[in-house]
């Protein structure tokens, strides 16, 4: 005689699990949550920058708890063998700011290797309104998901010279999604 098929695991088990490591839909989270959200990948992108910051440390110097962590961006961390929460590359969607032609323009872009890649077209359009003429050039032509980068010099001149560029250019925002996240 065979034994009877195992039916494997009880489905509420599989759904509270899964439940624990979905970060929340961003259309749900009110101003105070999505400013909460914003420290914690700022925390995020300090323990990327440096490898021995804790995440408790990251977490404390960014005003956040190291449970907000695991609430609004569980799976932009691991913990390794020694038990120590580590950050890795993630692909949760952030709201930023770049220049356009006209001025500002918000853009929603996935992933902290997006988000560094704008942040150094960042620092390279600093550069290049601090004097250095060449600096622009690698950027000529480059889309960053779909957004292509202001790389005309006369205009990001004009633009730095009258305080149009984006005031958090560079770093999430922290506006409400009306819409979702996607």
């Amino acid at each position: 005689m065979s034994s009877p098929p195992s039916k494997g695991r009880v489905p509420s088990a599989t759904i509270q699990r899964s439940k624990r490591y979905r970060a929340p839909r961003l259309s749900s989270l009110s101003p105070e949550q999505l400013k909460t959200r914003a420290d914690v990948l700022a925390a995020h992108s300090d323990m990327l920058r440096d490898r021995n910051l804790t995440a408790s440390q990251a977490a404390q110097g960014r005003g956040v708890t190291t449970r907000d962590i695991w609430t609004y961006i569980p799976k932009a961390f691991k913990k390794d063998a020694s038990g120590r929460i580590r950050a890795i590359a993630d692909r949760y969607v952030r709201r930023m700011e770049i220049p356009g032609a006209d001025g500002p323009i918000v853009i929603k872009i996935r992933g902290s290797r997006a988000r560094s890649e704008v942040a150094r077209f960042r620092n390279d359009v600093f550069d290049f309104l601090r004097g250095d003429a060449t600096v622009l050039d690698k950027w000529k032509g480059v889309k960053i998901q779909g957004h292509e980068l202001l790389t005309d010099p006369r205009i990001i001149r004009i633009l730095g010279e009258q305080d149009n560029l984006p005031e958090h250019f560079g770093s999430e925002q922290v506006i409400p999604y009306p819409g979702g996240a996607t």
